[in-house]
């Protein structure tokens, strides 16, 4: 028996210990749960302040960018207004206009006992036909076509409407009202005409500065000038502009080629032009006593010889009184010439002067020549007179043997 209810004791207790068991892990569940919800809604309480912080900066935002953009709206309206106060003030006087010009027709329309709805459609037409053409030659002007029919046609409805007005108009100390009133139906198109004058072709502000704009208009001064001084050659000119693509060829280019098929000779020289400086040369020849020979020969050796004295010395001041040999004082004659002058002369006359052995070339000048050949793009730019002047003066045959040897130079290196 004793052991009996003390087994059955210990299972008491057991299970009572169990419950007791049961009954903390219960509570520790519990408790994990609590914390757990507590956590989640702190994460959420987080979560939901983390969300309106966001939308707070979010809508912040916007508001700055939706002010930012009034703000550059009103700028480009202001500098909209600061360019276009032409058409601003244009528009002011227009309506101005218009209101009183409207105003009388309607009441001269009245007075012909017509339908007030019919002397408003009337009044309208008048009025509005001018702006019809002034609307549609602004379209005009902006895509780049022809507006001289719309401003025929604004003009016409206009001057019909002042025509109106005038006959019209309410009597007054002198008529004084009538040419008001007439003034009244061209105001809008002609302060709109205004208003046009300051802007480019195509209805925008011209970006050409005022020497621009001297500059286009002497440019087409001398056009019309070369149209009326040299027909035959604009013609000629014309035609060669019309017969190139266009764009692809300069017009000086072009007046040069039509002046060369007219004339056969360079810009501003004509077979008339050609004469008359043989009458010239002529004359001087025979007012010195000299020949036209003598001139040329003057002329052939200022051209040969300029007075930078070449490797001879300093050459002799031409002389302002005539030729060399004529009467004129302080000539220079053929002794003052030197070697270069006698051997000159020679050739002209027929003589042959004295051979003279020819100067060796000096390596130096042959380098100054070549490298004066690649600045000019080539050996076939080479000439006398610019190998003169690349050494610094010198000889004439010196100068020409230098050429001719770069010249040679480089076609056997080709």
């Amino acid at each position: 028996m004793t052991t009996f209810y003390e087994e059955r004791r210990l299972d008491r207790k057991n299970e009572r210990e169990e419950d007791r068991r049961d009954r903390l892990a219960e509570a520790e569940a519990a408790r994990i749960r609590d914390e757990a919800r507590a956590e989640q809604r702190r994460k959420d309480e987080e979560a939901r302040q983390e969300e309106e912080r966001r939308l707070r900066a979010e809508r912040k935002r916007e508001k700055a960018r939706r002010k930012a953009e009034r703000k550059k709206t009103r700028a480009e309206l202001l500098a909209k207004l600061g360019t276009e106060g032409d058409t601003i003030g244009a528009l002011v006087v227009m309506a101005c206009g218009i209101a009183p010009a409207m105003f009388f027709q309607l009441r001269a329309l009245n007075g012909e006992n017509l339908p007030g709805v019919i002397s408003l459609c009337l009044a309208v037409m008048l009025e509005a036909g001018a702006w019809v053409a002034t609307v549609s030659g602004e379209r005009a002007k902006k895509e780049g076509r022809p507006v001289g029919r719309f401003r025929v046609v604004m003009w016409a409805c206009a001057s019909f409407a002042a025509v109106v007005n005038y006959s019209h108009a309410p009597e007054s100390s002198g008529g004084w009202l009538a040419w008001v009133l007439a003034a009244a139906s061209y105001a809008g198109v002609f302060f709109w005409e205004v208003r046009g004058w300051g802007r480019g072709r195509h209805g925008t502000k011209s970006t050409r500065t005022k020497a621009q704009r001297r500059e286009d208009r002497r440019r087409r001064r001398h056009d019309r000038t070369r149209r009326r001084r040299f027909p035959t050659v604009y013609s000629r000119y014309t035609d060669i502009l019309t017969a190139h693509p266009f764009g692809t060829i300069d017009t000086e280019e072009a007046w040069r080629a039509a002046w060369r098929d007219e004339h056969g000779a360079e810009i501003a020289t004509t077979a008339r032009v050609v004469a008359r400086r043989g009458h010239a040369d002529r004359a001087l020849a025979a007012a010195h006593g000299v020949g036209v020979e003598t001139l040329a020969v003057e002329q052939l050796l200022t051209d040969l010889f300029p007075p930078d004295g070449g490797d001879d010395g300093p050459g002799a001041r031409r002389s302002s009184g005539g030729p060399n040999g004529g009467p004129g004082r302080g000539g220079r004659t053929a002794k003052t010439l030197g070697r270069k002058g006698k051997q000159a002369i020679g050739r002209v006359t027929g003589r042959t002067a004295p051979k003279v052995p020819d100067k060796p070339l000096d390596a130096a000048h042959i380098a100054q020549v070549e490298a004066l050949a690649d600045i000019l793009g080539g050996a076939a730019y080479l000439s006398v007179k610019n190998v003169r002047q690349a050494i610094g003066g010198g000889n004439y045959r010196y100068a020409m043997r230098l050429r001719d040897h770069v010249k040679a130079e480089r076609k056997n290196a080709r």
